[in-house]
């Protein structure tokens, strides 16, 4: 039984890393400058909490696809569906695109661009089930392109921040 397994695509993955290491470098910078760490700095390193788990949340996200069916570990968490159990699958256009795996019982996966080959899951999917798609999948799914505009905003977020510790910060 092959199993095919996608995870988070590497301009994603890099432009979080990158953001990440921004603010820890920030953070570091901050907690130096005021010679140990005092209630601003605690404060603003919550501030990178979220950043952080959704880093972490990207090194964990993948998708499976096997004879048997997708398992998907992504936003709505850990969902296992089987090809006979797919009730319907559609797709969403937009600067995100996303597919929506619904199953029996209400399960419902969700697979975001961010997965590397996106188009190679939906055209896979197409292909297990395909009287389960919605009537403008494959107009949907052909017409995709990947937006690098949430990319671009995370890396000028990073740049910014860099600067602007290198600047404050340093002599």
């Amino acid at each position: 039984m092959e199993v095919k397994v996608y995870k988070t695509d590497k301009l994603t993955f890099i432009s979080y890393l990158t953001l990440v290491i921004a603010y820890a470098l920030f953070i570091f910078l901050l907690i130096v400058k005021a010679q140990g760490l005092n209630a601003s700095s605690l404060i603003l390193s919550l501030f990178v909490l979220p950043v952080i788990a959704y880093f972490v949340f990207l090194l964990k996200k993948e998708v499976k696809l096997s004879s048997e069916g997708i398992e998907v570990f992504g936003l709505t968490g850990r969902k296992k569906i089987k090809w006979e159990e797919v009730v319907s699958v559609s797709i969403t256009p937009g600067r995100k695109y996303f597919l929506f795996i619904e199953g029996k019982g209400g399960k419902l996966a969700v697979i975001d661009d961010s997965t590397e080959k996106f188009k190679e899951i939906g055209e896979e999917i197409r292909k297990r089930v395909p009287n389960k798609v919605a009537e403008n999948f494959e107009e949907v799914l052909s017409s995709y392109k990947r937006s690098y505009f949430s990319t671009a905003v995370l890396l000028v977020a990073a740049l910014v921040l860099i600067f602007v510790a290198l600047k404050s910060f340093l002599p």
